[in-house]
C-alpha cells in the first residue's frame, strides 16, 4: 500500500472545515467553515485566503453556470455572489425537518445538484439524499439516512458513489446520466471504524475513490471494484473532512480538516487541526461539474 505525507498549505484553524472544491477557471480553492458560517476562497499561488459570511451554517460550495456559487446550508439551498457577499435563499426540501441541516453535495454531469443532509443531534435515519433540478424542483433519492456525505461519479459516468458516514459505507449505484436516476445499490467500500469514518469523497481519473477519514488522520484511496484500500495520505490532524483534486493539472489532492464536529464538542488537541492540507499523490483528478440552476 502506498503512503503519502500531506503538508499544510493554509493554517486556517477552522472549527469545522469542509466542502473543498477546486475552481479550475479561477485556479483557486473554495471551502467552508460550517460552524463559523464562512465561505472561503484560497489562492495557492499567493497564499491569500478570502472569506465571506453566511447567515447560517454552510456546508457545501459549488460553482454554477451563471458564474456564482450554490451553497448547502442549515436552511436549504442558496446562492452567493462571492465578490459582493450577496446571499440568496433558493429552496429547502426539508422544511419539515428543522433538526436537520444540509451537508455534502455536488453537481452531476448534466448540472443537477445532488445534496444530502444530517441530523444536528446525531440521530440515525433522519436524513436524506436529494436531487435538485436546475429549475429548483427536487426529488428524494434516498431516505432514512444517518449522515449523507461524500459523493461523486465514475469517469464513464455510469456509476454514482455516495457515502453514509453512519454506516461506514461508500455505496455504488448504477446511474442514468439522461435522467439523473440511481438504482441497484451495493457496497463499494466498507471502512473499518478502526481507521476512521468515511467523510468527503473525490474520484480520480483512474476511477479510484479518495475518502476523507474522520477520526482517521488522513485520506484513503480505494479500488471500488474490490473494496481494497490501496493508498493513504497521512495528515497531522485527526479529523479529515473533504478532499478535492486541484492545481493546473489536477494533480494535487487538497483537503480540509476540523477541530470539532459540532457545537459544544471537545476540540481536537492537534496543533494543526482545522488547517488546509495538500499532497501530490501520483494520479490526477477529473474536471467536475457546475450547477445549471
Amino acid at each position: 500500500m502506498k503512503s503519502f505525507k500531506a503538508e499544510c498549505v493554509l493554517p486556517a484553524q477552522a472549527m469545522l472545515g469542509e466542502g473543498a472544491r477546486w475552481f479550475s477557471n479561477e485556479q483557486r480553492l473554495y471551502w467552508v467553515d460550517i460552524l463559523r458560517c464562512e465561505v472561503h476562497r484560497f489562492n495557492p499561488a499567493t497564499g491569500r485566503d478570502e472569506m465571506r459570511k453566511t447567515p447560517c451554517h454552510v456546508s457545501m460550495v459549488q460553482p454554477t453556470t451563471q458564474g456564482d456559487l450554490v451553497l448547502a446550508t442549515r436552511d436549504g439551498i442558496a446562492r452567493m455572489d462571492f465578490e459582493s457577499g450577496q446571499f440568496t435563499p433558493l429552496n429547502d426540501p426539508e422544511t419539515d425537518l428543522p433538526g436537520n441541516r444540509f451537508n455534502d453535495g455536488k453537481p452531476d454531469p448534466r448540472g443537477r445538484l445532488f445534496v444530502g443532509s444530517l441530523a444536528y443531534d446525531g440521530s440515525d435515519k433522519m436524513a436524506n439524499l436529494w436531487r435538485i433540478e436546475p429549475d429548483l424542483s427536487f426529488t428524494k433519492l434516498i431516505d432514512h439516512v444517518g449522515n449523507s456525505n461524500g459523493l461523486g461519479w465514475s469517469p464513464d459516468e455510469k456509476t454514482f458513489y455516495w457515502t453514509d458516514t453512519k454506516t461506514g459505507c461508500v455505496f455504488a449505484f448504477d446511474y442514468d446520466v439522461a435522467t439523473g436516476d440511481i438504482y441497484n445499490r451495493r457496497i463499494a467500500v466498507q471502512v473499518d471504524k478502526a481507521i476512521g469514518r468515511p467523510d468527503g469523497l473525490a474520484v480520480d481519473e483512474e476511477g479510484f475513490l479518495w475518502t476523507a477519514l474522520w477520526a482517521g488522520g488522513g485520506v484513503a484511496r480505494w479500488n471500488p471494484a474490490t473494496g481494497a484500500m490501496v493508498a493513504k495520505v497521512e495528515c497531522p490532524a485527526l479529523n479529515v473532512t473533504c478532499p478535492t483534486f486541484g492545481g493546473a493539472d489536477l494533480d494535487v489532492l487538497y483537503f480540509t480538516t476540523a477541530q470539532l464536529g459540532r457545537e459544544g464538542a471537545v476540540a481536537s488537541p492537534e496543533p494543526e487541526a482545522g488547517n488546509l492540507f495538500a499532497a501530490k499523490v501520483g494520479v490526477k483528478g477529473r474536471p467536475e461539474f457546475s450547477f445549471a440552476g
